[in-house]
């Protein structure tokens, strides 16, 4: 990379962001207990509002673009460098999404699963407890609903009247990868669409997403998903490179971006309902546009770009492990150093916790990377040579 550059293109920009988003998502699973804005507002800044606030802005504000990055940029690779998405070339990019998304999908599931077994064993051995509880665990998430749909949060009826969810497999946070298998499966329409349409089919994306326009039987996590991986889509179709895009309207969107997290994080928005989450789901919109142009402009350092791009590889594997290691950490955090009623001390181990988690993370990584390199190779959906 030249370091002479004012900023990097899209490579540059994608090997700079990948890892700083694996964490930021640790960081949205590492918010803790839910926040009465309200009694937030009325302590005005108190030891715990400061507190509450620091979990607003850094789980619930900048946190929560991060999936929608990573949305963007697969739905760019899909389609880069793509002249005419044939039913051959259809055909090439589902044989290898196959190894890189399905295989490690299902792997990762069924790992959680049986890891959560082996507790509940333990238990059982150990303490005492009933053999029903593994009965009961299948029963409360619907066996194959355990590949689908089992974890469901958010259940809420929108401005529009309509009962809705969002829900993923067991393994919580993979409910990224399921909707982007689906993405993928559907890519052809999203290539015709964007050839008919052009832009008028993203900005149909961005009022069914902003406008929280769902359907009952559907997770509402697809609109996200199809938006953003839409997005990204659009610049590969039409070869054009999204960082070049995006940082020609820079002076416009990093200041709306901060001004918006200031207000999101005081207001909360992301935690009411109605018209508070429609102003969250803008927020996303710009605060994803502005934190690819940081990345973008913070490619010309040379030694934070090597060390983000050398991290880049782990990313996924931290994605995925974080939420068997994170709960431990925790708790060894909480008993070395414990948070109490000190604010400074609860702020303290929430902003640790992640990144301790994040380092073991990447430890088992280089670890397995050496000594499981099989292993790996179908965790990480690699393709054995």
């Amino acid at each position: 990379m030249n370091s002479n550059r004012i900023r990097g293109g899209y490579s540059e920009s994608i090997n700079m962001l990948r890892f700083p988003l694996a964490l930021l998502v640790v960081f949205v699973h590492s918010f803790g207990a839910d926040i009465d804005v309200a009694q937030l507002h009325a302590s005005g800044l108190s030891g715990a509002a400061i507190y509450d606030y620091v979990r607003l802005f850094c789980s619930v504000v900048i946190a929560r673009s991060a999936v929608p990055i990573f949305f963007i940029i697969s739905g760019y690779l899909l389609f880069l460098k793509v002249e005419e998405y044939s039913k051959q070339v259809y055909v090439g990019k589902m044989r290898k999404r196959w190894h890189s998304l399905v295989i490690p999908y299902l792997t990762w599931n069924v790992f959680i699963v049986l890891w959560t077994l082996a507790f509940k064993i333990g238990g059982i051995l150990l303490h005492g407890k009933p053999w029903d509880g593994i009965g009961d665990y299948f029963i409360q998430n619907g066996c194959l609903h355990m590949l689908w749909d089992s974890s469901v949060w958010d259940e809420r009826t929108t401005w529009l009247g309509v009962a809705t969810h969002n829900s993923g497999p067991v393994l919580l946070p993979f409910w990224y990868m399921r909707d982007l298998i689906v993405m993928v499966v559907l890519s052809p329409v999203f290539y015709w669409l964007i050839r008919k349409l052009r832009f008028l089919f993203i900005l149909m994306l961005m009022a069914i997403y902003a406008f929280d326009i769902r359907v009952t039987w559907m997770s509402g996590t697809f609109t996200a998903a199809g938006l953003f991986f839409g997005c990204g889509a659009y610049f590969a179709i039409m070869k054009q490179d999204f960082t070049d895009v995006i940082w020609r309207w820079r002076y416009a969107i990093v200041p709306l971006a901060v001004m918006l997290m200031a207000m999101q994080t005081y207001s909360g928005s992301a935690m009411g309902d109605g018209v508070s989450r429609m102003i969250h789901s803008w927020l996303v919109i710009i605060q994803s546009a502005a934190l690819i142009i940081l990345a973008s402009a913070m490619c010309r350092h040379r030694r934070l770009y090597e060390a983000s791009k050398r991290l880049a590889s782990t990313s996924f594997f931290v994605y995925a492990l974080h939420p068997f290691v994170l709960g431990h950490v925790t708790a060894v955090i909480n008993k070395v150093a414990p948070m109490g009623d000190a604010w400074y001390m609860q702020i303290f181990c929430y902003l640790v916790a992640p990144l301790a988690c994040v380092a073991v993370c990447v430890g088992v990584y280089v670890a397995m990377r050496k000594y499981l390199p099989g292993v790996m190779s179908v965790l990480m959906g690699e393709r054995r040579r």
